[in-house]
């Protein structure tokens, strides 16, 4: 910590070595990594790297488009991804 600049004299402000692997379950998170690629990291149970993710992961549109974007590419929810034949025009028909 001292070698990085993150050593703090006032104990408050100081960083702890648990605070940066909380940190590394959110970045890993944000990256992309599942829960159980970020333990096998960190050391964390599942159960603490989902309390971490609960209190600290922000919610962002960049997570939420991720998401959609696994949803619209995936072989299982290819289904969901076509089109309805209900909204075809009488054109088509």
């Amino acid at each position: 910590m001292k070698a990085c600049g993150l050593y703090n004299v006032d104990k408050s402000e100081r960083l702890e070595f648990r605070d940066l692997r909380g940190t590394a379950v959110t970045l890993l998170s944000e990256a992309g990594c599942p829960v159980p690629q970020i333990v096998s990291i960190t050391g964390h149970s599942l159960q603490s790297a989902h309390r971490i993710l609960e209190k600290y992961l922000a919610r962002t549109e960049a997570l939420s488009q991720t998401a959609i974007h696994h949803f619209e590419n995936a072989t299982a929810t290819a289904f969901a991804n076509h089109k309805c034949s209900a909204s075809r025009t009488k054109a088509e028909k």
